[in-house]
């Protein structure tokens, strides 16, 4: 990964995980509770639950398929926190997207 030196926030990557899948989740539950109204709830916590495995997947897949990278618990902390923000702003979302 390319390292940008003039941003030197300390655990920026962890913020920028925290962010994709904040994003990641709000974009599956637009898309899914437009369909499944009725479930929205649901959905949101289906897509928490799904969002995380992927989170753990994916670390598990980088340290074991991708040179140069390894399995670290602090991103899977980060990509959950995402998912967590997501929940937390489920309401403002719910109201923007109907």
């Amino acid at each position: 990964m390319p390292r940008v030196y003039w941003i030197n926030i300390p655990h920026f990557d962890k913020i920028i995980h925290a962010g994709i899948f904040a994003v990641l989740c709000t974009t599956a539950y637009l898309w899914l509770s437009h369909y499944f109204s009725t479930a929205e709830k649901k959905i949101a916590f289906l897509i928490v639950l799904l969002m995380t495995g992927y989170g753990i997947g994916i670390e598990f897949i980088q340290a074991a398929l991708i040179e140069g990278r390894s399995f670290e618990i602090l991103d899977i902390v980060a990509d959950f926190t995402g998912c967590v923000i997501f929940l937390l702003a489920r309401p403002l979302v719910k109201r923007i997207g109907s």
